[in-house]
């Protein structure tokens, strides 16, 4: 994806990220979490994104085209615990690029949880290169839902 400029985030990125937030997960989620949990949990006042960006086992990272933050990852060591790209540029390889990036970062073994259901991220990581390993739970604004592991083979 050329144009694209990968960096870590700081809080001054936060209200942009948790609007991208937002909108990926309202999209991507439709039907299987309420509405309401996804806008809570993406409010850029919501304390867990300080925690995050503090947080030194955790890598932060934002995409930037022409200096506008069009996506967002968080890696946890070697999981990637989200990776959300502003709905209006799906498909132009943003997350792609910065799927590959954390791959790079995590090393060997990264894996990631994409909640059942969610048949275009499903789509994405098998693309990717990803494949399921397995059922767990996953937990959204305190509630639990059925989730798909992926892994690389590395």
């Amino acid at each position: 994806m050329s144009g694209l400029t990968i960096r870590s985030a700081t809080q001054a990125d936060i209200p942009r990220v948790a609007e991208i937030y937002c909108a990926a997960r309202l999209l991507a989620y439709d039907g299987l979490v309420p509405e309401a949990d996804l806008v809570a949990s993406a409010a850029p006042d919501r304390p867990k994104w300080r925690e995050l960006l503090e947080d030194d086992g955790v890598t932060f990272l934002i995409g930037e085209r022409d200096g506008i933050i069009v996506a967002m990852a968080i890696l946890e060591g070697a999981k990637l615990e989200s990776l959300h790209v502003d709905p209006s540029l799906h498909g132009g390889g943003i997350g792609k690029a910065l799927l590959a990036h954390c791959r790079r970062l995590a090393g060997p073994g990264m894996e990631l949880y994409c909640l059942a259901g969610n048949d275009r991220a499903v789509g994405f990581y098998e693309k990717a290169g990803m494949r399921r390993t397995g059922a767990v739970d996953q937990t959204i604004y305190g509630a639990r839902y059925d989730a798909l592991r992926f892994a690389y083979d590395d």
